[in-house]
């Protein structure tokens, strides 16, 4: 499975302390504003105000807004990816059970998303009407597929459903489109009617293994 990659081109990285402190802030103070006001709504003056640094220490790091960006977007995955990645390998360390891998696999991208939730959001706005970006989402998507389905499998003997496979796959898809819905309306609860929190990872979870057949302890 290819892993993602932090595209270099994105960013300079710099050697000095000072220097790498400069892109910290600017790195930051782009998440930020990205958050509030969206891609559009920056600009990379408003980006080098806020990191309390030049326009031209800004320039000798990326290329422009539009590289920012998507550096961010690349950390973003590669958190995710990692924090998947270590989930796997914990599963398979401590030889856990289906269910307590589910409800760690729902906690892990909502813990996630809930943090990052702004953002977030602005990535997957941005990828519904930007088809490179769409790509970019996609593959991620796939990558924490590649994880996850594989671990999910090694329970098979747990799963009740005739065809594990189809099972494992819808039931993965049908939770990001939960977790979408999260990330895109949390802040309508009124109007979706959707729970959140606990109730949230806990409904996520039952119906997560209802899918995969398995409705009751035994």
């Amino acid at each position: 499975m290819d892993s993602v990659v932090v595209a270099r081109t994105h960013g300079r990285t710099p050697q000095q302390n000072r220097s790498r402190a400069t892109l910290t802030r600017i790195v930051e103070a782009a998440e930020t504003l990205f958050a509030e006001r969206g891609y559009d709504g920056t600009t990379v003056q408003d980006i080098t105000v806020k990191a309390r640094c030049s326009v031209g220490a800004f320039y000798a790091r990326f290329k422009d807004k539009e590289s920012l960006f998507l550096h961010i977007h690349d950390q973003h995955c590669a958190a995710l990816l990692q924090r998947m990645t270590f989930l796997c390998e914990l599963f398979e360390a401590e030889n856990a059970k289906l269910e307590a891998i589910v409800n760690q696999i729902v906690r892990a991208l909502f813990v996630f998303v809930g943090r990052r939730r702004s953002l977030t959001r602005v990535f997957m706005q941005r990828s519904a009407h930007d088809p490179i970006f769409q790509a970019r989402y996609a593959r991620v998507w796939k990558q924490v597929l590649g994880l996850l389905e594989p671990a999910l499998l090694r329970r098979r003997n747990e799963i009740t459903h005739p065809d594990p496979e189809r099972a494992v796959a819808f039931a993965l898809q049908a939770l990001h489109g939960l977790w979408a819905i999260d990330v895109l309306h949390h802040r309508v609860r009124d109007i979706t009617g959707q729970i959140g929190g606990e109730q949230l990872a806990a409904e996520a979870t039952a119906a997560f293994m209802a899918w995969l057949g398995v409705t009751g302890k035994k």
